[in-house]
């Protein structure tokens, strides 16, 4: 297991350096150096380029995601030669390297399609999908390091809620790229009202801003629902409200970075912050969500046994352990 937990810890410091890669490019994109570096896979036609800050900023953000798709590689090689590592991690590797694999390329299109909206928001999509998928890698470990205890489930409407979020939160995080991509962000002056007006248009940039800030909305009153009901019912354990408190506070956070961005005039260090607390926001969802299925699972796996009345439980021990194991059928009574 000292071999799974090194592993474990490489990946937590490998989904770190994604988030901070992510962040980089935030800020690229921010202070528009996404051009600074006219040319793909050089750099004015050089590897290291002459020193300009702009030029540097873009610079830094290609190597450093150089340096992250190799570490990604040490993390998959490592994956497939272990034993120890679940096959769910294993497999999650491959397809992180196929996301990885498109989002090279996608960060080439940006360049050389002139960061286009679109183009620029994929780029974005996909790195938070591979990110998700070496999240998967780090919660199979983790589970198989520290299985999760069952004694108490959540209600079922709570492991539906917790089900739909991440792909909620991923739906949200690709329509704040859109935005981020249009230069939407600055559309309206004021805040709660847009231009003196909750509505002014669904259409164009300021449609976009307002969708973007309704979703907002939205995924904080179901977050914050959810910790209210999970601290207010018996039936949830210490674990379930610990998760769901960090996922309340990270959707508080992001709702007052993503208010303070707006009234600041979108700088690079709040905008950077407001993503960064996005990806953190969908990486609790994501752990909320594998507490919720394995529940769901294990309920519709719970044994035959337990809904079989005493008086009809074999009385034998080896009798019950056959019982136990999952046969199906029930012991003939004398």
């Amino acid at each position: 297991m000292s071999s799974l937990r090194a592993f474990r810890n490489y990946l937590m410091v490998l989904a770190a350096a994604i988030v901070g890669l992510m962040a980089l490019g935030a800020g690229v994109r921010t202070m528009r150096a996404g051009l600074s570096c006219p040319d793909w896979p050089l750099c004015f036609g050089k590897v290291i380029p002459d020193f300009h800050v702009g030029v540097w900023f873009e610079f830094v953000h290609r190597a450093y995601a150089g340096l992250v798709a190799l570490m990604f590689l040490g993390a998959m090689i490592w994956a497939w030669r272990s034993r120890e590592v679940p096959r769910i991690a294993k497999w999650a590797s491959v397809v992180s390297a196929v996301f990885l694999t498109l989002q090279i390329l996608m960060g080439a299109l940006t360049v050389l399609w002139l960061v286009k909206a679109l183009v620029v928001t994929t780029h974005l999509l996909l790195a938070t999908v591979f990110l998700v998928g070496v999240w998967v890698m780090l919660i199979a470990v983790q589970l198989r390091l520290q299985p999760m205890n069952f004694e108490r489930r959540a209600p079922v409407g709570l492991r539906a809620l917790s089900l739909a979020l991440p792909l909620l939160i991923f739906v949200q995080i690709a329509i704040g790229g859109l935005v981020a991509s249009t230069y939407s962000g600055s559309v309206c002056v004021d805040w709660p009202l847009c231009n003196g007006q909750w509505v002014p248009t669904w259409r164009g940039a300021i449609g976009l801003q307002i969708i973007h800030r309704f979703v907002a909305y939205a995924l904080t009153l179901v977050i914050l629902a959810m910790a209210i009901w999970a601290w207010k019912s018996p039936r949830i354990d210490t674990h379930w409200k610990k998760i769901l408190n960090v996922q309340a506070g990270l959707v508080l956070a992001q709702l007052v970075c993503g208010v303070a961005n707006l009234m600041m005039y979108i700088p690079p260090s709040i905008t950077v912050l407001h993503q960064s607390l996005a990806v953190a926001l969908l990486g609790a969802s994501l752990w909320v969500a594998t507490r919720a299925y394995l529940e769901s699972f294990k309920s519709a796996e719970s044994p035959a046994a337990s809904r079989v009345p005493r008086s009809e439980m074999p009385a034998d021990p080896d009798s019950k352990r056959e019982f136990g194991a999952g046969s199906g059928k029930l012991p003939a009574t004398p």
